[in-house]
């Protein structure tokens, strides 16, 4: 049987990119039948950790805070081969030599914007895989070259309307053989999983809620940043939230919705708004059951809704230039410049002893159960991890390079775009999610009638 195995390896078997496997009548004669089955699924096992072993990885936006641990996820836990790319050679290099990784990948300078240089980079290099963790508006193109170059392709989500001008390229990709899961950071990401790991456990579903809030056990509430862009950060305060309503899509204010809601400790009671968020873009539809309603809300801690609520008086959202001395200069690049110099930064700090800072979110998934009302519920947190001296913000940059890791060894072979609640299976995703100390944790609620 070693000898047939060796045999397949040299290509007998594999023929297809969706992963459909064939013996040959060439490799048949060497197995004795009653062991074809045995053989197949040795030789997949093998297939998928030598896949594992050759994966490369494109990651675009690596400079930032999120593509940077990305890129060390991807290292680190999948041993991926990687070229980390950014706008800017000198932010990408820097990124990667204060993470440690400055002789295990291959850095570039690559605009995510262009599309036909993102193409020839994804086909020269030969890469399996293509994480965008670019700004959210570079998404189509870069799908666009990941089509055109033959590489599968996540990202960090398109931000409502992004992400349902993505899924309208399902039959081009599909027709490829390509895989693309949209929206797979923390939010859109976890919390869609969740959602439909809670939608999976119930006979008929009616509301899932989802609610995201983060905070420090620090003594002094410094005003602090979540965990992904600053411009998204603008865009939610400025930009009407849409939400899935009696089963359509309603318009609502800006951080209308006003709710308390109770999350894990130590947060405790928070109060929560409408933001605009991908989660119910997509989770009523692909979820079934008839899923009538999907909110998505934000507690921001106190001192976080003051500071952002400041900047977007101050017109730090506005993306238009302003003239100072002989330049112009839209005062929302000028804020994320300042923001990722802060983040690079923040890198050289001395790694805290203790965990401190934290992301949190909830999703609470009602509906009907043995014709009897139940509730799924999902507390996710990510402390900062001190022995690893990464943030909580790695509950956005893990998920991606998980999600990956799957498209490269066939974990995830469904040709199309998909969100993540379509192709992404949630008990062994949560698995890997706390190797990383990225903790879920899943309460079931079912009510029983004795009349």
């Amino acid at each position: 049987m070693l000898a047939a195995l060796e045999l397949l390896d040299g290509g007998q078997l594999l023929h297809s990119q969706t992963t459909n496997f064939h013996f040959t009548q060439e490799i048949l004669h060497l197995i004795p039948s009653k062991c074809y089955a045995d053989a197949l699924v040795i030789y997949c096992t093998y297939l998928t950790e030598r896949r594992a072993l050759n994966m490369k990885t494109l990651v675009l936006g690596a400079s930032g805070q999120i593509g940077a641990y990305t890129v060390q996820d991807l290292v680190e836990f999948s041993k991926a081969e990687v070229v980390a790319a950014s706008r800017k050679l000198e932010n990408v290099k820097k990124a990667m030599t204060d993470l440690n990784l400055g002789d295990r990948v291959k850095v570039m300078e690559l605009d995510a914007n262009n599309r036909d240089a993102v193409a020839k980079t994804v086909k020269s290099e030969g890469v399996d895989t293509v994480v965008n963790c670019a700004w959210y508006q570079t998404n189509i193109a870069v799908m666009n070259a990941c089509l055109r170059a033959g590489a599968h392709y996540t990202d960090l989500g398109g931000f409502f309307d992004t992400s349902l001008k993505q899924l309208e390229f399902d039959k081009e990709w599909k027709k490829a053989g390509l895989n693309a899961t949209i929206g797979l950071g923390s939010t859109p990401g976890l919390t869609n999983i969740a959602g439909a790991a809670g939608a999976a456990k119930l006979d008929k579903v009616d509301t899932i809620n989802i609610y995201c809030s983060w905070g420090n056990t620090l003594p002094v509430k410094e005003p602090g940043w979540p965990g992904y862009s600053v411009r998204t950060v603008l865009d939610e305060f400025t930009q009407e939230p849409v939400m899935w309503l009696d089963g359509k899509h309603v318009k609502q204010p800006v951080l209308s919705g006003e709710t308390t809601v109770t999350m894990q400790e130590p947060i405790g009671k928070v109060t929560a708004y409408y933001v605009k968020h991908s989660e119910p873009a997509t989770l009523g539809r692909y979820v079934g059951k008839g899923c009538r309603n999907v909110t998505f809300r934000i507690g921001f801690p106190s001192t976080d809704f003051a500071t952002f609520s400041t900047l977007k008086s101050l017109g730090f959202a506005e993306t238009e230039g302003i003239q100072f001395g002989d330049q112009r200069i839209s005062p929302l690049d000028y804020l994320t410049a300042m923001y990722q110099r802060a983040i690079a930064k923040s890198r050289h700090d001395t790694p805290p002893s203790e965990e401190y800072e934290y992301d949190a979110f909830r999703i609470d998934v009602f509906g009907v159960r043995n014709e009897s009302p139940a509730t799924v519920t999902y507390h996710i947190i990510t402390w900062n991890d001190p022995q690893r001296g990464i943030p909580s913000a790695r509950d956005t940059s893990v998920p991606p390079a998980v999600i990956s890791h799957w498209q490269a060894t066939g974990k995830i072979k469904d040709p199309g775009v998909f969100p993540p609640e379509a192709t992404v299976d949630p008990e062994p995703f949560f698995i890997e999610m706390g190797k990383r100390k990225i903790r879920a944790e899943e309460h079931f609620t079912e009510t029983k009638k004795f009349y």
